[in-house]
């Protein structure tokens, strides 16, 4: 399956037009985090591999920590094999963003795309969730959508849609 091609001009994803890539190559580039986490009804460690299948016990852990949930995690009884329950039914909204985070993490594409990944979180848990992305996505690029700009003051660019035109946001 082949990626849609765009209605004028041209999207490059590292050099290459899009419309070329299959699907699958796309995924390999492209990161996820959509604003619903979406947690399936398994363990905490197969929702993690989803990511990544081939990851070892200490890429997992890798991405626990950096997504700040491994301490949560190591306290439970079963730990990584934890289930999660329909939807990470048996966490909180903060917790299961970050289990979709640490997932979100561990895939090894090079760019990541949030879509209001704190949406329903409180301030405080937003605030910890955002400093936590800084950190963890380093090296890479991360496109963040989003309504408000709370929480953004370290990201190296800003746009706002107006007009349905990407315009620089006054910094």
């Amino acid at each position: 399956m082949k990626v849609a091609a765009p209605r004028s001009g041209q999207v490059l994803l590292g050099g290459t037009g899009i419309a070329t890539l299959t699907a699958a190559d796309v995924r390999t580039r492209i990161g996820w985090l959509s604003q619903t986490t979406h947690l399936f009804d398994d363990t905490i460690r197969a929702n993690l591999s989803l990511a990544r299948p081939d990851a070892g016990l200490s890429a997992l852990w890798d991405a626990l920590e950096a997504a700040r949930i491994a301490d949560v995690v190591r306290a439970l009884p079963e730990g990584l094999d934890t289930w999660v329950g329909e939807g990470g039914a048996r966490f909180s909204g903060g917790q299961g963003r970050r289990l979709a985070l640490a997932r979100a993490l561990l895939s090894p594409a090079p760019i990541l795309i949030l879509d209001e990944p704190c949406a329903g979180l409180d301030a405080v848990t937003e605030r910890e969730f955002l400093a936590t992305l800084n950190e963890a996505a380093r090296n890479r690029t991360v496109i963040l959508i989003a309504h408000r700009l709370i929480g953004v003051e370290k990201l190296d660019r800003i746009y706002r849609l107006s007009g349905g035109k990407a315009v620089a946001a006054a910094g």
